[in-house]
């Protein structure tokens, strides 16, 4: 049976209050956004798959893709190419992360072999994990204009990283878990960096289907999906 799984995630939006010597974020619009850590933030939710478990159902995908509900923005008192752009990475997973591996999610795609690093917790995801992945880096898109970087200015934002590694693998899993992680530049003070940060809401969309298994297939997915969550 055809189904659609949508995952909501809020405006994200930060304002630096510029202070002297150094500056601090807050949300311009509050939100059930989080922070996790130096300059990085997580917003989450879950999707409820416990009626189909419940049911004997496995859930498959054909597809997922995003919407987004307007532009980026970035207004800054200069703005350094080599220290301030936004990384945002969006994850629909069949297992939970915690906040250290979400961190390191920006650094390196989860489900992929990472680089070595004794400072960030990659965590022991594999490809069937990652329902959905999207991996942004973005900066200020000069093409179509821009202000001057060594002065105050604006700009939209431009993706010069657009990466999806969504493995769309079948799930018995009893919810998916759903993460928007945001990298971010250090907030301005009163006299230079960037001073206002905002990224619209966006919205996940999985092309699901759900189907009944023969017991045997089921009960090895089943048994997968509880293993593949002890792993991480």
């Amino acid at each position: 049976m055809d189904r659609t799984l949508v995952a909501e995630f809020p405006w994200f939006t930060l304002t630096s209050d510029m202070g002297n010597p150094t500056g601090t974020w807050s949300e311009t619009i509050p939100t059930d956004t989080r922070l996790i850590g130096t300059n990085a933030y997580v917003q989450e939710m879950k999707l409820d798959l416990s009626g189909y478990v419940q049911s004997d159902l496995t859930v498959g995908f054909r597809r997922s893709f995003e919407q987004v509900g307007a532009q980026d923005a970035i207004f800054w008192l200069s703005f350094n190419v080599n220290t301030d752009s936004i990384v945002e990475t969006t994850l629909v997973s069949s297992v939970p992360f915690t906040d250290s591996q979400l961190i390191a999610a920006t650094a390196s795609n989860p489900g992929f072999t990472p680089f070595s690093s004794a400072l960030l917790d990659f965590g022991n995801f594999n490809r069937t994990h990652i329902i959905h992945g999207h991996h942004e880096v973005k900066y200020p898109n000069t093409t179509i204009g821009a202000g001057a970087f060594g002065s105050s200015g604006n700009a939209v934002l431009m993706n010069v990283t657009d990466n999806y590694f969504s493995s769309l693998e079948p799930t018995a899993a009893d919810c998916l878990y759903c993460y928007r992680v945001f990298l971010v530049p250090a907030p301005a003070n009163n006299r230079d960096g960037v001073k206002i940060l905002s990224l619209p809401p966006k919205r996940v969309i999985l092309d699901a289907f759900t189907v009944e298994e023969p017991d045997l297939e089921y009960m090895m997915r089943l048994k997968r999906s509880y293993e593949l969550a002890n792993q991480v």
